[in-house]
């Protein structure tokens, strides 16, 4: 995994030094792609879709927001099984290099993810009647991406992206109807995402 990371780093066309004047990349763009993720520790192969809003700041450099859907399922024994929906924020600085029909770009950027995990029945019935849990949830957890792509005729997209975050399983025992206990096991989310995109320029 880590040799494909470099590898494709290593092959982005971030030369040429174009000047600004050879810059082709559009002010403001809305991106939209799609792709697959491959599974992690925890967390099963799933699809992703993403919306993307970029602004040129200066050459070369580009701001990106972003909001992700991920879902994917619980591919550990050590974890209760389930169903995961992940949407994530993100805000990413993005360097880019190149001319013409052919940009590269690198990004690093900070995200904050919301979970919503469905249980299985089956583990559920087995947790409460082996240690009287009630419910099962995953907490919302900040994280970190890292970001590499190629940029076609300023309209089509390849990018690759390394996404991490350390949620944690929260688990509540209702102990009355008045009270209850929660206790809270932190696991680490790590994806590898594949996607393709189409970039719509907004004229300002």
């Amino acid at each position: 995994m880590t040799a494909l990371i470099f590898t494709a780093l290593l092959s982005l066309p971030l030369y040429p030094l174009n000047p600004t004047g050879q810059d082709t990349v559009s002010f403001v763009n809305v991106h939209v792609t799609a792709g697959l993720n491959g599974p992690g520790a925890v967390v099963s192969t799933g699809p992703e879709v993403t919306v993307k809003c970029e602004l040129a700041l200066t050459h070369p450099l580009i701001l990106r927001g972003a909001f992700d859907y991920r879902y994917g399922s619980i591919s550990s024994a050590v974890y209760p099984d389930g169903d995961v929906h992940r949407g994530l924020f993100s805000a990413e600085a993005l360097y880019y290099r190149g001319a013409n029909g052919m940009t590269g770009y690198v990004g690093f950027g900070l995200v904050w993810a919301v979970y919503k995990f469905n249980i299985s029945n089956a583990d559920m019935d087995s947790l409460y009647t082996n240690y009287g849990i009630t419910s099962v949830d995953m907490e919302d957890a900040p994280g970190y991406r890292l970001t590499a792509g190629l940029r076609i005729h300023d309209t089509y997209s390849i990018e690759i992206a390394l996404t991490d975050t350390r949620p944690y399983y929260v688990y509540t025992t209702r102990l009355s109807p008045v009270s209850y206990s929660e206790f809270k096991r932190q696991f680490r989310s790590n994806d590898f995402r594949v996607s393709v995109g189409y970039l719509f320029t907004l004229k300002l």
